[in-house]
């Protein structure tokens, strides 16, 4: 598995010193300062406020990818009913966590309205593992919509029928992933801190929506095994880029950092 660091640039401005706060730039060779990156460079840091992230260097970088903020698309799919014997129901699995045991829970009533009725009461409780999800009726169709990064699976009695409309699309960059990410990307869980579990790691001011800037590299080194030996270290980087910004932006960022390819 691929360590990880996670680096969040909230500034728009290039910086002028290699610590400058609330700026973005790179030092080389762990000293030297500068606002672009040249093929052939060692040991560069991306830097950001007070936080470094790397050495990394040329041939080091694989792959530079940019993905730009996007809100998501909800689920929506229909569940057409017919009655069997006076009733009909509806399962709703939610699927979004991919274990074993999927919450399931059974809608069962006399006509679509009804059960679109208990679907309205199960999905407006804080505590249900459907809180979020919606539903409205018309006629003998009930339309069930999933929150965004959220998806589910419909079933029922054979009378019913049931489609799937619009797919559910994830989120990127939103304010609540980024906070996330970067649980994740701790220095004492990731690529280059020594620091420990005890540490209590600084948290950034995640605001808004960000672009996503993702690096991935590999080191090779020297192995102490015998013969011709080597040590393949692979890391990832997600530089998350505020979205809007018009001077540091993901594209100027690929454009330094694939220097190091």
């Amino acid at each position: 598995m691929a360590k990880k660091e996670v680096l969040i640039i909230n500034s728009d401005s290039a910086a002028t010193s290699a610590f400058e706060a609330a700026k973005f730039g790179y030092a080389k060779d762990g000293a030297t300062f500068s606002a672009t990156l040249t093929s052939g460079d060692d040991n560069v840091s991306l830097f950001y406020g007070t936080k470094n992230v790397g050495p990394i260097s040329e041939g080091n970088i694989k792959k530079v990818t940019s993905i730009p903020y996007s809100a998501g698309t909800a689920q929506s799919s229909t569940a057409t009913i017919a009655l069997d014997s006076g009733s009909a129901y509806v399962k709703v699995i939610n699927t979004t966590k991919g274990t074993m045991n999927l919450p399931v829970k059974t809608f069962e009533g006399a006509s679509a309205a009804a059960i679109e009725a208990l679907m309205d009461i199960e999905f407006a409780k804080s505590s249900s593992e459907f809180a979020g999800f919606g539903a409205s009726v018309s006629g003998a169709v009930i339309t069930i919509t999933a929150p965004i990064d959220s998806h589910f699976r419909l079933a029922g009695n054979d009378a019913s029928s049931f489609a799937y409309g619009t797919d559910a699309v994830p989120s990127v960059g939103t304010e609540a992933k980024v906070a996330e990410a970067e649980k994740g990307g701790f220095i004492d869980g990731g690529l280059f801190g020594l620091g420990g579990t005890n540490i209590k790691q600084p948290v950034s001011q995640v605001s808004g929506n960000y672009d996503l800037v993702l690096i991935e590299a590999e080191k090779v080194t020297a192995s102490k095994a015998v013969g011709n030996a080597r040590n393949y270290d692979s890391f990832i980087i997600e530089v998350y880029v505020k979205d809007g910004n018009s001077t540091v932006t993901p594209a100027a960022i690929v454009t330094q950092v694939e220097k190091l390819k």
